[in-house]
């Protein structure tokens, strides 16, 4: 008997140890131990996770918790074991995580953070945007309203995964329009994009990256994106259980300079550059704004140029080979007759290279078509941009109206109020001018810009810009000293003068500290005239002057006050100051300040 109980007290604890070496282990013990291991539950999710063509794992949140298990080795001399094990789809995965009570169970598959799993599971800091956009077959035309909207869409079928935020966007927005829509769910192993041009249902949810990269695989897909109801979450996160002591530590390193200088290579490994820039350019809070409409409208814009681009290049390199073939023809033909006139009977040459031929025209003939369908893509886009435009004309129309009917009865208002309603009047013919140039930078691309060279007076200008901008500077306890030699003037187009300085004197105003001082002056330089700006901001890096001019840039400075950027000014005031004959450079020192000089004619 005494025997039996030994044994089975060797087995019990047997037992207990493998259980103990089996279960993941919590931070506590794994900092204590100098080593441990964490469970990290994972569905096909790409490009955030999946497997190569070896059957190994890779992808974004792979690549980042990697990224994790060196920073707690390097930081705390931890060596963390990563023990990946495949879930079973979506919902699988997150209800492994909510009902776990294991310290050291992750879920790893763009997880979209919300509220409503805040109450199930613990996430970890998001590490990029999480941006969805409703995407239809093309049988269905471009929705511009909402009662548009809910006559179309009534009815129709959508395709989503149960449990995720599509299904969850998709039901909020029946309820929202009152309206009601089939929602056909798919596995979570596959992808929404496929089930659309599956046939599965009409429209969907799609986050934005793999909606680009789709557009960028496929130009002529049968697919577009309806401009109304865009979704914004708060991020993706990695998921843990609610008693999970991780969390910290997770979020220490998604803070750290480590991981922010390995998240864009990363990112960028799976995303592309371009794609990855654009999702940085979009703010973080909770509504896509009118001006990420924009952005988003013009890198659409600029893949299907691209794209046509590399069709027309296309055709001109199979327009050479038909050339070739052609005269490889024309001798082939002089040689099969003489080899005729000899042997005879060789006619199988021949007709081998007539099909040849066929088929290069043949081929031809489908790059065209395709090139055609592209040029009618672009048409559409440019279309839409001048419905934006028309649509901004009545609103800053009706501002400017209502202004001029407050100025009617001069007697009942202060004068400071007169001065007011005069520079809402200003600002909005400015605007109207600008509108009617058809979007700047869609204009500009487009080559229908009409450039009006005159004299322009700066003292004009200048007076009324520091109206425009005095009280915003005070409110941030910022001088304006606009000065001029003598009454300067230069050759230009007045809308385009004024659209310059105010992008440059509202980002020195954006980028300026209080108690500093921003500086305009214009400056005689003989045939030409010098307008400076100068600020007392953070100045350029090396990396920002490199990219500074291009489009859709968020530089590493940020606004003092709160400020949003669209990334779009300094690509405007270089392009216009270029279209009026002018010249644009800039010194500027990191901590010290940026000073712009832009040079034109004199009148």
């Amino acid at each position: 008997m005494q025997r039996f109980f030994s044994r089975l007290l060797l087995l019990i604890l047997l037992l207990s140890t493998f259980v103990s070496w089996a279960q993941p282990d919590s931070w506590e013990s794994t900092r204590q131990k100098k080593s441990g291991t964490i469970d990290l539950y994972w569905y096909v999710s790409s490009p955030f996770i999946f497997k190569n063509a070896d059957n190994s794992l890779t992808g974004i949140e792979y690549e980042l918790m990697q990224g994790f298990s060196q920073y707690v080795k390097d930081k705390y001399g931890v060596e963390l074991a990563l023990n990946w094990i495949e879930g079973n789809g979506f919902k699988g995965t997150y209800e492994r995580i909510k009902t776990s009570r294991q310290s050291g169970d992750f879920g790893i598959s763009a997880f979209s953070i919300t509220d409503q799993r805040k109450k199930d599971v613990l996430f970890s800091k998001s590490y990029m945007m999480d941006i969805a956009v409703l995407v239809s077959n093309n049988e269905i035309p471009v929705i511009l309203s909402e009662e548009e909207f809910k006559r179309v869409f009534a009815g129709l079928t959508a395709v989503s995964v149960e449990g995720t935020t599509y299904e969850k966007g998709l039901n909020d927005l029946q309820k929202r329009l009152g309206i009601k829509f089939n929602i056909n769910n798919i596995p979570s192993d596959q992808t929404v994009l496929n089930g659309l041009l599956d046939g599965v249902g009409n429209f969907a949810y799609i986050d934005l990256p793999l909606y680009l990269i789709g557009l960028k695989d496929n130009p002529t897909a049968p697919i577009i994106r309806q401009n109304l109801y865009p979704m914004k979450g708060q991020g993706y996160g990695m998921i843990m259980t609610n008693n999970s002591d991780w969390k910290a530590v997770v979020d220490e390193y998604l803070s750290s300079s480590y991981f922010e200088s390995i998240q864009s290579e990363i990112i960028e490994k799976y995303l592309q550059n371009d794609i990855y820039e654009l999702i940085k350019s979009i703010s973080s809070d909770s509504n896509v704004n009118a001006d990420e409409l924009i952005i988003l409208l013009n890198k659409e814009k600029e893949i299907q140029n691209q794209l046509l681009l590399e069709r027309a290049l296309e055709l001109q390199e199979n327009t050479i080979i038909q050339y070739v073939l052609i005269i490889s023809v024309i001798g082939a033909l002089l040689g099969l007759f003489i080899f005729y006139r000899l042997y005879k009977g060789k006619e199988t040459a021949v007709s081998n290279l007539e099909s040849h031929k066929e088929k290069v025209e043949l081929q031809q003939h489908k790059i065209e078509q395709a090139n055609a369908e592209l040029l009618t893509l672009n048409e559409e886009k440019n279309n839409l941009i001048r419905v934006l435009a028309h649509d901004l004309r009545s609103p800053i129309n009706q501002i400017a109206g209502l202004a001029e009917i407050l100025l009617m009865d001069k007697q009942k208002i202060s004068k400071e109020q007169i001065e007011i309603i005069q520079q809402v009047i200003n600002s909005s013919n400015r605007l109207r001018e600008m509108i009617s140039k058809i979007l700047d930078v869609d204009a500009i691309e487009s080559r229908e810009l009409n450039v009006k060279l005159n004299p322009i007076h700066l003292n004009k200008i200048f007076t009324e810009l520091h109206g425009e901008y005095d009280s915003i500077a005070a409110n941030k306890h910022i001088k304006l000293d606009f000065s001029i030699d003598a009454d300067l003037s230069i050759m230009g187009d007045e809308v385009f003068i004024n659209q310059i300085l105010d992008n440059l004197i509202s980002n020195a105003i954006k980028f300026s500290n209080a108690n500093t001082k921003v500086v305009l002056k214009a400056v005689d330089l003989g045939d030409k005239v010098e307008i400076q700006v100068s600020d007392s901001g953070p100045g350029f890096t090396q990396e920002d002057q490199k990219r500074m001019f291009k489009k859709y840039q968020r530089l590493s400075a940020q606004p003092t006050g709160g400020e949003q950027s669209t990334g779009l000014g300094l690509s405007i005031v270089k392009m216009f100051t270029e279209l009026m004959g002018g010249n644009i450079t800039f010194d500027s020192k990191v901590g010290v300040g940026t000073t712009f000089k832009l040079q034109f004619n004199k009148s």
